[in-house]
């Protein structure tokens, strides 16, 4: 990458649009409490969120066999040189593959993969019921390892560094090894739209194609 690197890794570069964009006009919530006295009372709950169904945009709601990318990547890291820690991530990674079949989970690897420097495995998730679900069972169950979770968009720097969540103690990425992903499609069912990334560009702005979903 040499010394100029393509990415701005300062948050400021970002704009954050109001959460309420889009319900500026939503009926104005009651102050009554409920049985429990101390939270709200909630609007009509008869429609449910979107978001129960399907990734927000831009995450990716690419399925398990489609090409596009998946919503949400789970990064499972462990000392490679720790015999206990390698014996615990081999017993989770056997254990991942028995119980959620339907997740889509990649090799272990002891040696760096791209900006992960320790030793890793991944797991893809495609749905938020397979999210809610996997994340909350490593809540439990990830022991003594630390999990990266983050979204795939059409950003691949800021889905790791700034819309990210950990499981246990943050681990560095390495960032000079960091590239932007080869030609890849996001996938918006909702918008019925998929994004393909192309390059970088000119000053380091992403090229993108979209096409609708045919």
């Amino acid at each position: 990458m040499g010394s100029i690197s393509p990415y701005n890794l300062d948050p400021a570069q970002y704009k954050f649009p109001s959460p309420l964009n889009g319900w500026e006009k939503h009926t104005p919530l009651s102050e009554s409490k409920t049985q429990d006295g101390k939270s709200y009372d909630s609007p009509d709950n008869s429609v449910l969120s979107d978001a129960y169904e399907h990734f927000v945009a831009p995450i990716s709601n690419g399925g398990r066999h489609d090409s596009q990318l998946p919503g949400f990547d789970v990064h499972v890291y462990f000392n490679p040189h720790d015999k206990s820690q390698v014996s615990y991530a081999q017993d989770l990674w056997t254990r991942i593959r028995l119980e959620f079949p339907e997740l889509r989970t990649y090799p272990l690897h002891t040696d760096p993969q791209g900006p992960h420097a320790p030793g890793m495995f991944e797991v893809a998730l495609f749905t938020p019921h397979q999210f809610g679900a996997f994340v909350s069972w490593m809540v439990v169950h990830r022991g003594p390892l630390s999990a990266l979770v983050h979204p795939n968009t059409d950003e691949e720097l800021r889905d790791h560094l700034h819309m990210t969540a950990w499981l246990g103690p943050e681990v560095p990425l390495d960032m000079e090894r960091f590239r932007l992903r080869p030609v890849c499609e996001t996938m918006d069912k909702r918008a019925g739209t998929v994004t393909k990334i192309v390059d970088t560009g000119d000053a380091g702005k992403t090229v993108k194609e979209v096409r609708q979903i045919e």
